[in-house]
């Protein structure tokens, strides 16, 4: 006869280990979520907005200012006049990008300061909302924090790394014992 027969018979102790182990690995130090899973989301919905003109959202460019872009700039979109804005929201480490995260939190964005010193304007700041100057609100960040896509990503990204995490420590415990 052949069979192959197989048992798991954990103690209770190597279970409270197992579960301390969880805790400590999935909920004491996000900074893997942080860097492999939320912020590659977070980027990609970004690129999403630049892309689809805040969905379809954004005001038309004035018929002046589109005259003078076409004429300068043929064939970009609005906000890709030289790309500094768009790829220091979407480019982890570039000039004016801000990331920073710690086991507990993450923070990503762009720098005002740096489009200040760069151009004399911290012009993501009015896209936001929109100028007294009369530039109209083309939200990038806050379109992406209303987000729906962003969220089902986030949580989707969210599972993948529990999955991982919750794998890889029940290995670490119950892996192969011979």
């Amino acid at each position: 006869m052949l069979e192959i027969r197989m048992e798991m018979n954990p103690t209770l102790e190597q279970i409270k280990r197992w579960i301390d182990g969880l805790e400590r690995e999935v909920l004491n130090d996000l900074t893997e979520f942080w860097d492999d899973y939320a912020t590659p989301a977070l980027i990609e919905e970004i690129a999403r907005i630049f892309a689809t003109e805040g969905y379809g959202t954004w005001p038309p460019l004035s018929p002046q200012y589109e005259r003078w872009k076409s004429k300068y700039y043929p064939g970009l979109r609005m906000l890709r006049r030289k790309g500094e804005y768009y790829r220091a929201a979407t480019k982890r480490g570039d000039a004016g990008n801000v990331y920073e995260r710690d086991k507990d939190s993450m923070t990503f964005g762009v720098d005002l300061g740096h489009f200040a010193n760069a151009f004399s304007f911290p012009y993501p700041a009015a896209l936001e909302k929109g100028s007294k100057t009369g530039m109209p609100a083309r939200p990038v960040f806050g379109t992406a924090e209303q987000s729906q896509v962003l969220a089902n990503n986030l949580v989707a990204a969210l599972k993948k790394y529990l999955d991982k995490t919750i794998m890889k420590e029940t290995m670490r415990h119950f892996g192969s014992r011979r």
